[in-house]
C-alpha cells in the first residue's frame, strides 16, 4: 500500500504525539487510528527509530517506544564574574535544536532569570545547567548546592515554617534585594513555560499553564535549589503577551495583577478558619492592584478568616481589588456576609 507524503506525515506525527502516553501499544493505537496494517504501522515506527525521533528498549510482543531525549549537562564555580547571558549564548542556545523565534525567547527570559538567581542569592559554590531536547519539548534546569530557595525566603521574611515561603513565591514581587532585584523573574517565568517546577529540602513549588499550583513534599531530600521549565516546540506563547496580562507600566511599575492560590494556606487537615492565617495569607498583597484569590481545592473558610480578608483588609485597602476565583456556594456566602459588615 502506497501512502502519499502528506499521509506519511500525518501518521508519523500521530505516533510522536501519542508515544508518551502509549509506549507498549503504540503500533496497535496507530492502527486504530489509520486504519492501516500494522506492518504499516510498524514501519513508520522503525522510520522513526532510525532518525533518531524515538527509542525502543523493550524486546518481543511487548516492546517500549520512547521519545529519544538529547541531554546537555554543564557545571560552574559561582562567582559574580559568572555572567548568565554569556552562559546562554555560547554554552545553552547553540546546542538547542531549531526552534520558533517566540519559543527562543522564553528559554532565554526564564534561563538567564534562573540562572542569575543562583549568582545572586542561593550561596552556592557551584551551579549545574541541562539542556534537555526531545521532539516534542525542550526542558532546561538550573540547581544549585547552595541554602535553598524556601530557606532564603523563611530567614528573609522571618517565617515560621519554610513552607509558609511557598505562598510568598506564588505572590510574587518578592525578593531579599530590593535594590538591585524586583521580584518578578520566578513569577514570570513560572507563567510563560508549560510547566515549571522549583524543589528545595523536601518542598516543590509546581506550577503549569492551568494556574494550578500544587504543593506538597517533594519525597527526596533535595540540597539547595532545583528548577525544571519545560515548553512545547509547538507552542504559540509569546512573553509580550503574558507581561501585559499581569503588568501596566503605564499607570506603575513592575506588575500589578497576582494570582494567589488559596489552598497553599492549608496543611493537611487543616482547614482555613482563623484570622492569624488570614493575615498570612494578606502579607503584600497591598504591593498589587488585582489579587486573583483561586480557591481551587479549598473546602470551607471560617468568618474570622473571611472578615479579616474581604473586610478588614478591603477597607484598609480599597485600591486593592480582591477577586475570588473558583468557590463554592459556603465560601460565596462566607465572602458576601463579610463584604455586607
Amino acid at each position: 500500500m502506497k501512502f502519499t507524503k502528506e499521509v506519511v506525515e500525518a501518521i508519523k506525527k500521530f505516533i510522536n504525539n501519542n508515544v508518551i502516553n502509549h509506549p507498549n501499544d503504540l503500533s496497535r493505537i496507530t492502527v486504530q487510528h489509520f486504519g492501516i496494517t500494522k506492518p504499516s504501522a510498524t514501519k513508520f515506527i522503525n522510520e522513526l527509530i532510525k532518525d533518531n525521533i524515538l527509542k525502543k528498549t523493550g524486546k518481543g510482543r511487548y516492546p517500549n517506544y520512547q521519545l529519544k531525549k538529547s541531554i546537555k549537562k554543564s557545571t560552574y564555580k559561582v562567582s559574580k564574574q559568572l555572567s548568565e547571558d554569556e552562559i546562554w549564548r555560547n554554552d545553552v542556545f547553540p546546542k538547542m535544536d531549531p526552534i520558533k523565534k517566540n519559543i527562543r525567547d522564553i528559554c532565554q527570559y526564564g534561563f538567564t532569570e534562573m540562572v542569575n538567581n543562583v549568582i545572586d542569592h542561593s550561596e552556592s559554590k557551584t551551579l549545574t545547567v541541562r539542556l534537555i531536547q526531545d521532539y516534542l519539548s525542550i526542558k532546561l534546569i538550573v540547581s544549585d548546592d547552595g541554602i535553598g530557595i524556601f530557606n532564603k525566603i523563611q530567614k528573609a521574611m522571618n517565617l515560621d515554617d519554610p513552607k509558609h515561603s511557598l505562598l510568598e513565591l506564588a505572590k510574587g514581587k518578592f525578593t531579599s534585594d530590593p535594590e538591585n532585584h524586583t521580584g518578578e523573574g520566578i513569577f514570570f517565568t513560572s507563567k510563560v513555560f508549560d510547566v515549571f517546577l522549583i524543589a528545595s529540602q523536601n518542598l516543590k513549588f509546581f506550577g503549569i499553564d492551568t494556574e494550578d499550583w500544587l504543593f506538597e513534599d517533594h519525597g527526596k531530600e533535595i540540597d539547595g535549589t532545583f528548577v525544571a521549565m519545560r515548553i512545547s516546540k509547538k507552542s504559540n506563547k509569546l512573553i509580550s503577551n503574558i507581561f501585559d496580562e499581569y503588568s501596566n507600566p503605564d499607570n506603575e511599575p513592575g506588575f500589578f495583577k497576582t494570582i494567589v492560590p488559596v489552598k497553599l494556606m492549608q496543611y493537611e487537615g487543616e482547614s482555613l478558619l482563623s484570622r492569624s492565617q488570614a493575615k498570612r495569607l494578606i502579607q503584600r498583597f497591598d504591593k498589587f492592584t488585582e489579587v486573583v484569590l483561586d480557591f481551587e481545592g479549598v473546602n470551607i473558610i471560617g468568618q474570622g478568616f473571611a472578615d479579616e480578608v474581604f473586610r478588614v483588609f478591603q477597607n484598609a485597602h480599597p485600591k486593592v481589588h480582591l477577586n475570588p476565583i473558583n468557590t463554592n456556594q459556603d465560601i460565596d456566602k462566607m465572602i458576601s456576609r463579610a463584604s455586607k459588615l
